[in-house]
């Protein structure tokens, strides 16, 4: 059959093919990752962040004497924790009146040392103290003391076995 010029050609019929698959597909994937993370921030949210970093949380009586101290009157916003490990690690972290540090370190070390305003290891700590174990005692210790104010400073405080 030939065609003349003024005959038109139909086209054939069948479904019309629409492209929402492809549009559809293109956004799930970023749908997915966003899900993604949405479920680990989540997850992050309600996890233990002692669990991760090998730190149980302890109470700060048993922490502190540990290296033969007492928390200190007065003081606030403790945490105390022992690390994980083959020999016992106490740390301490706690604010206190910077009127009383100086009396809290005599009561708890008689025999010395005293605290000390240089060599401290890090630009931010105002004092520190290194005292190894001395007779009575089983532990060393290292206290890092940064004021935050006139009235208060922040107590880091690590007991450990050499």
């Amino acid at each position: 059959m030939t065609l003349t010029p003024t005959e038109t050609v139909t086209e054939q019929g069948g479904s019309g093919r629409t492209r929402w698959g492809v549009f559809l597909a293109i956004l799930a994937v970023p749908t997915l990752v966003v899900a993604a993370l949405i479920a680990l921030l989540i997850a992050w949210f309600f996890t233990d962040d002692s669990v991760a970093s090998d730190v149980k949380k302890t109470s700060c009586a048993e922490a502190l004497a540990f290296g033969g101290v007492k928390l200190p009157e007065g003081a606030y916003d403790a945490w105390c924790g022992l690390d994980a490990g083959p020999e016992p690690r106490y740390t301490a972290r706690f604010r206190m009146p910077r009127g009383e540090i100086d009396s809290w370190v005599a009561a708890g070390f008689p025999q010395g040392p005293e605290l000390r305003t240089t060599q401290c290891g890090d630009a931010q700590v105002d004092a520190c103290l290194n005292a190894g174990p001395v007779a009575g005692e089983r532990a060393s210790v290292q206290i890092d003391i940064t004021h935050e104010s006139r009235k208060w400073s922040e107590v880091r405080f690590v007991a450990f076995t050499p």
